[in-house]
C-alpha cells in the first residue's frame, strides 16, 4: 500500500494514459474512413420523367350556373338490391303522354332517367300451386282358432256392408258438396259464387237424429268444441282412449337417474335419453305384463295437414272485378258400436269431439290511445316521390289442394283359451298416418291492382266414420276386465287470418289507372302515387294483374275405421287352474283428423269495383247409435233416406242423389304382397 498523496498521483496518471489512448484511436478511425470515402463508387443518376396535363382552361367568374342535360342514350344504369332503400331525388313528373325508357332485364332491379325522374323495376310476383293426395289402405281382419271345435262366427264381409251403409250416411251429413276449383283454365267466380250461396242456405236442421250446429258470419269465429262456445279446445293426449293412456305413460328422466348423486362417475355415465328410445333390447323383447290380455281393437288413424301461406299481400288493393272471401270449416262424426256379452248388451263409453278454431286479427300492435296520439306529431306524411312497377299478364294463382283418405278394417276373430302363466295376444292396435305440411312466403308490394277478380277460399272438411260391433262370449264364471267402447272421434281444425281487409268503393284515379294498364300502360301517375293512402312512402311498389287473384286452401279429410271383433273365451277351470284374471279390448280405437291453415297478411284498404262476398261459416254434426242391428238390416233404408233428405239439390249439379256405391279403397300400385319385408322373412 503507499501512503496518500502517491495514491492520488497514480490514478492522475492512469487517467491521463486513458485519455492519451482514446485520442490515438480516434486519430487512426479518421484516417481509415477518409481513406474509404476515398475510393467510393458512384453510380449513374435515376432518370425520372414526369407527365403533366391541365385540360381545362380558367376563364372569368360566371356568376349564374349553366347546366345541359346529358344524351338519355349516354346515361348509365345503377343495378343494386339496396336501390329501393336508397331516397332518390324527385326532379319533375314526367310530360303526360311522354314515351318512357325500355324497362331493364326481367329479374334485375334498376334505376333509369327519363325526362329527369328516376324510373323503378321490380320483381314480378309468381304463382304456386300444389296438389296432394294421400291415400291409406288396411286389412286386417285376423282368425285365431285355439279349440278343437271352434265357435260359430259371422263372416267378416257382412260388416262391410254395413260399413258401406254407414259411410252412406256420413257422405250426406256433409254440408259443402262443391268441389274444389281447380280447373283453372276459366274464372272460378262462378263456383265460389256457387259455395257462397250453398254456405248461406246451410241450416242446422236435424233429420235423421244427428247433433247439429251451425254458424254463420262473425259468430263462426272463436273455438267451439261441439257447437259449445270454449276459452280452451281440449289437448288431444288428454282425450286418448285409456289404452293408449296406459301404454304410454309420461317418460319422466329424473327417475332414471342414480341415487347417488355426489358421484361424479356414475352422473357422467347416465344417458339423458334414457326411457325415449323406440323398441327394447333383444333381451327385453319378449317380456309381458303379469296376466292374460287379449286385445283385438285399439287401432288409431290420423290424418294431420298443416298450411302456413303468406303469398301475395299490400297495404292497398284495387279490384276491377268483384271480390270473394270464404272461410268454411264442416266436421262430420258418425259412430255406430254396439257390444254384447253372452246374448247381453253391454255398456258402451265413446267419446266425440268436434274442436274447430277461426280467428281474423289485425297485423298492427295493440298500442294505447294516448301513446298513439303522441307519436302521429312525429309521422311521417309526405307523399311517395318516386315508383317501381311490374306487371302481369294473366292470372296469380296460389292454391293448395289436400286429400287424406284413410280406410281400415279389423275384423278379427278369436276362439282363444289360455294355459299359461301370462300370455300377450294383440290382433289390432295398427296404425294409420297421412301428414303433409306446408309454408309458402311469397311477395309484398305498397299496391296490388287487380284488372279481375281477387278471390280467396279457405275450407276445411273433416269426416270420421266408426263401426265397433263386438261381440264377446265366454264359458266358466271367471271375473276378467272388458273394454268394449271408449272409442274417439276427433276432428280439429283451425283457420287464422293476420291481416284484416276492409272494402270500399272502387275510386276514379285507381279506376283510371287499370283502364290504362289495360291498354298497355306500364306505370302510374302522379293520381296514384299521391293518393292519401300512401302518406309517409317514399318509394311505392306496385303490381297490376291483368286476370284474376286466386286464393285457395282446401283441405279434405276423411277416416273410415270398422272394428267389429267376434270373440270366444273357453275359461271353463280356468281360475282354478291359474288364479289369474283375463283383459279383453275389443274398442280403444281413435279416429283423428287434425287440419290447420295460417293465412300471414297486412291490413289491407281494398277498394272494390264490382261486388263484395264475404262470409264465413261452421258446420259440426255428430251422429251416435248404440242400438242399430249389428248385421245393418235397417242401415241401407236409413242410408237411402238420409242422402234424399240431405243431398237433394247439393250432391250435384241435377240435384239427383248418388247411388250407394261401395267403399273401394285405393290399392297399391304394386299388385304384389305389399309387406315388402315377406320377401326378406319368407
Amino acid at each position: 500500500m503507499f501512503d496518500k498523496v502517491t495514491e492520488i498521483v497514480a490514478h492522475m496518471i492512469g487517467f491521463f494514459h486513458i485519455a492519451v489512448e482514446e485520442e490515438r484511436m480516434r486519430d487512426a478511425y479518421d484516417d481509415f474512413k477518409a481513406l474509404q470515402l476515398a475510393d467510393a463508387e458512384t453510380n449513374d443518376l435515376t432518370n425520372i420523367v414526369v407527365t403533366f396535363k391541365a385540360p381545362y382552361t380558367l376563364t372569368d367568374f360566371t356568376p349564374v350556373l349553366e347546366y345541359t342535360p346529358p344524351d338519355l342514350e349516354q346515361v348509365p344504369q345503377f343495378y343494386g338490391p339496396d336501390i329501393l332503400n336508397t331516397h332518390l331525388p324527385y326532379y319533375h313528373p314526367l310530360a303526360e303522354g311522354a314515351d318512357e325508357l325500355a324497362w331493364a332485364a326481367s329479374g334485375s332491379v334498376s334505376l333509369s332517367f327519363s325526362f329527369n325522374r328516376p324510373h323503378l323495376t321490380l320483381e314480378p310476383a309468381g304463382s304456386v300451386v300444389t296438389i296432394t293426395i294421400q291415400n291409406a289402405w288396411m286389412e286386417d281382419n285376423d282368425d285365431l282358432f285355439m279349440n278343437e271345435i271352434p265357435a260359430d262366427f259371422v263372416d267378416p264381409a257382412e260388416y262391410l256392408t254395413t260399413l258401406q251403409s254407414i259411410n252412406a250416411i256420413a257422405q250426406a251429413l256433409g254440408v259443402v258438396a262443391t268441389s274444389a276449383p281447380l280447373d283453372f283454365s276459366k274464372s272460378t267466380l262462378d263456383t265460389v259464387k256457387a259455395l257462397h250461396e250453398s254456405m248461406g242456405d246451410t241450416d242446422g236442421t236435424s233429420r235423421i237424429g244427428e247433433i247439429v250446429t251451425v254458424q254463420h258470419g262473425d259468430d263462426a269465429y272463436g273455438s267451439y268444441v261441439n257447437g259449445e262456445t270454449v276459452e280452451e279446445t281440449p289437448i288431444l293426449d288428454d282425450i286418448m282412449p285409456a289404452y293408449f293412456q296406459a301404454e304410454n305413460p309420461d317418460v319422466v328422466l329424473s327417475d332414471d337417474a342414480p341415487e347417488d348423486e355426489e358421484d361424479p362417475d356414475a352422473l357422467a355415465n347416465t344417458d339423458p335419453f334414457q326411457g325415449l328410445d323406440g323398441s327394447s333390447p333383444a333381451s327385453e323383447q319378449f317380456e309381458i305384463d303379469d296376466g292374460h290380455h287379449l286385445v283385438t281393437g285399439a287401432n288409431v288413424m290420423v290424418n294431420d295437414a298443416s298450411i302456413s301461406v303468406g303469398w301475395l299481400d299490400a297495404p292497398v288493393i284495387s279490384v276491377m272485378g268483384d271480390v270473394v272471401d270464404l272461410n268454411v270449416i264442416s266436421q262430420v262424426n258418425v259412430l255406430f258400436e254396439h257390444v254384447t256379452l253372452n246374448a247381453q248388451a253391454g255398456a258402451t263409453v265413446s267419446a266425440n269431439f268436434n274442436v274447430a278454431t277461426m280467428s281474423h286479427i289485425s297485423s298492427q300492435p295493440v298500442t294505447d290511445d294516448a301513446a298513439m296520439a303522441e307519436d302521429t306529431g312525429g309521422a311521417p306524411t309526405g307523399l311517395p316521390q318516386n315508383w317501381a312497377v311490374t306487371r302481369i299478364d294473366g292470372d296469380i294463382i296460389m292454391a293448395n289442394w289436400v286429400s287424406q283418405f284413410s280406410f281400415m278394417t279389423d275384423h278379427d276373430r278369436a276362439d282363444v283359451q289360455f294355459t299359461g302363466s301370462n300370455t300377450q295376444i294383440v290382433m289390432g292396435d295398427n296404425t294409420i298416418v297421412n301428414l303433409a305440411g306446408f309454408m309458402e312466403i311469397g311477395y309484398g308490394y305498397d299496391l296490388v291492382m287487380i284488372g279481375g277478380n281477387m278471390i280467396t277460399v279457405n275450407q276445411i272438411s273433416q269426416m270420421n266414420v266408426v263401426m265397433d260391433y263386438d261381440t264377446v262370449t265366454f264359458t266358466g264364471d271367471v271375473p276378467f276386465g272388458f273394454s268394449g267402447g271408449d272409442n274417439l272421434l276427433f276432428n280439429g281444425a283451425n283457420i287464422s287470418t293476420t291481416g284484416i281487409d276492409s272494402y270500399t268503393d272502387m275510386t276514379s284515379n285507381f279506376a283510371n289507372a287499370s283502364n290504362a294498364f289495360a291498354n298497355g300502360a306500364t306505370t302510374i301517375n302522379d293520381s296514384v302515387a299521391h293518393d292519401n293512402a300512401f302518406a309517409g312512402d317514399d318509394i311505392l311498389t306496385v303490381l297490376y294483374i291483368s286476370g284474376d287473384f286466386t286464393t285457395l286452401n282446401w283441405l279434405e279429410q276423411t277416416n273410415i275405421m270398422g272394428d267389429s271383433d267376434q270373440v270366444h273365451m273357453a275359461l271353463d277351470n280356468f281360475q282354478a287352474q291359474t288364479g289369474a284374471s283375463i283383459e279383453l279390448v275389443t274398442g280403444s280405437n281413435a279416429a283423428i283428423n287434425t287440419a290447420s291453415v295460417n293465412i300471414y297478411g297486412v291490413d289491407s284498404e281494398v277498394r272494390v269495383g264490382g261486388e263484395a262476398y264475404s262470409d264465413a261459416l261452421l258446420y259440426q254434426a255428430n251422429l251416435i247409435d248404440t242400438d242399430a242391428d249389428p248385421l245393418g238390416v235397417e242401415l241401407p233404408a236409413l242410408a237411402n233416406e238420409a242422402v234424399a233428405f240431405l243431398a237433394e239439390g247439393m250432391m250435384s249439379p241435377d240435384g239427383e242423389a248418388p247411388s250407394d256405391a261401395e267403399i273401394v279403397a285405393t290399392a297399391p300400385e304394386y299388385s304384389g304382397n305389399p309387406d315388402m319385408m315377406q320377401t326378406m322373412l319368407a
